[in-house]
């Protein structure tokens, strides 16, 4: 048998990086990269650090820490899947740089670890990659989006997962939560406060040099950006009593679980199999905009895969159809949305609810794995893109949130956006 050339199979790597670089710079130039899905059979799809339940996806750049991405297809057997990595500008969308700018390593490499679902009713394959890895290794930091497709249809994008890379702490975030807001004063708002310490990273035009995007609970809809300094002075630059720091401080998170077949979870009414799918159907949800504050431990929007008796849920929790409800009258000026990250915080049809005219409710069916859930109702009025809480969760300064802040950085003549800190916070008051 006639041997492959080493410098033949390294000719075809080049040539699929080539291919890459063209399809990259043939997206539109308003394409802006999130966690979401894009194919019914994908289900499960979780972000974060490798090894850590209910993490953000945050990692240092040259650190021991590495992001891991968990998604299910719905499927007997397994297909071969492959993923590419762009890097992407602090707005989203994909950089300038090219592969070899920005990772050690080839595009187009194949998820290796999977395993099939164990004694469940429906059928699926777990997938899990880890990055870095042997094969793949950052060379700057900045954001992060991974596509992942089938490896005989790389044009067509199953899912893409976003994560951050951070560079070591050079930049320390100074930051408070405060409810006393231009607005109003312990009513139902927010407000962020922070300040950059500039002692060990000199910043010569910080209102050029510097992007700033604060996050509400890994929300896009309500993200800021584009605020200038109120102050800045000797090795100090503050972000202090600005406007547009200001946040619906919302409320609490909904929760439900269903761990088991055999009893009902919180807040599940009915559990049932109806073959092929067990059931669960949650109680009616009611408007708590005129409500007292309650506080509840939620986790700010995420979820966890769980089940009894478990020793790997990622493989052994089964899927129910899980029917959600919302009891108020019908709305003609706006849309809901459910919101959290089972539907990864984006509002389009896969999380919109809608209205029912034979029961009176708003309703939502959706196939779920097994585990602990939050989530919220948000309103989109018609004509708008930022939702509000205000209609059927309420504001209530008391509010525990999770605040994140991110610091990018690029000088006149640099061709990225440098994630050069990140701050975390929650409001507990």
């Amino acid at each position: 048998m006639k041997k492959t050339s080493p410098f033949t199979y390294i000719g075809i790597r080049y040539l699929a990086l080539f291919l890459f670089v063209l399809s990259v710079f043939s997206l539109s130039a308003q394409e802006i990269y999130q966690t979401d899905v894009y194919d019914k059979m994908v289900k499960s799809l979780q972000v974060g650090v490798a090894g850590e339940s209910l993490s953000s996806p945050y990692i240092t750049l040259n650190g021991e820490q590495a992001i891991g991405i968990c998604f299910d297809v719905l499927e007997e057997g397994h297909q071969r899947y492959a993923y590419s990595i762009v890097h992407c500008d602090a707005d989203w969308k994909p950089s300038s740089l090219i592969p070899m700018e920005y990772i050690n390593g080839f595009q187009g490499l194949p998820i290796e670890e999977y395993a099939p679902g164990m004694g469940t009713t429906v059928s699926y394959t777990n997938y899990y990659l880890e990055l870095p890895n042997a094969d793949i290794q950052f060379k700057v930091s900045g954001n992060y989006a991974v596509r992942i497709y089938r490896e005989d249809q790389p044009d067509e994008t199953v899912l893409t997962a976003c994560f951050y890379v951070v560079e070591e702490q050079e930049l320390p975030i100074m930051a408070n939560l405060t409810t006393n807001t231009l607005i109003d004063t312990n009513r139902s708002h927010q407000q962020i406060n922070f300040s950059l310490n500039t002692s060990r990273f000199t910043i010569n035009h910080p209102q050029t040099d510097l992007k700033i995007w604060v996050y509400q609970n890994n929300r896009r809809d309500n993200a800021v950006s584009g605020i200038m300094p109120s102050t800045i002075g000797g090795n100090r630059i503050e972000y202090a009593n600005l406007r547009e720091l200001i946040f619906e401080a919302g409320n609490e998170y909904r929760r439900f679980e269903f761990l088991s077949t055999s009893y009902n979870g919180m807040h599940i009414e009915e559990l049932s199999f109806h073959n092929p799918y067990y059931h669960a159907t949650l109680y009616a949800d009611a408007p708590r905009s005129r409500s007292a504050y309650q506080y509840d431990q939620d986790q700010n929007g995420r979820y966890l895969i769980n089940c009894r008796s478990c020793n790997y849920p990622d493989t052994e929790a089964d899927y129910f159809v899980v029917h959600f409800a919302l009891d108020i009258p019908p709305l003609l000026d706006g849309k809901i949305y459910i919101l959290g990250d089972l539907f990864h915080n984006v509002l389009d049809e896969k999380s919109r609810i809608n209205y029912n005219p034979k029961s009176n409710l708003f309703e939502k069916v959706l196939l779920l794995k097994q585990g602990h859930y939050n989530y919220q109702y948000l309103f989109v009025p018609n004509g708008e893109k930022k939702g509000t809480t205000a209609l059927f969760e309420g504001n209530y300064a008391l509010t525990e949130n999770e605040y994140a802040i991110h610091i990018y950085y690029r000088p006149m003549g640099e061709r990225y956006d440098r994630l050069i800190g990140v701050n975390q916070i929650s409001g507990s008051f």
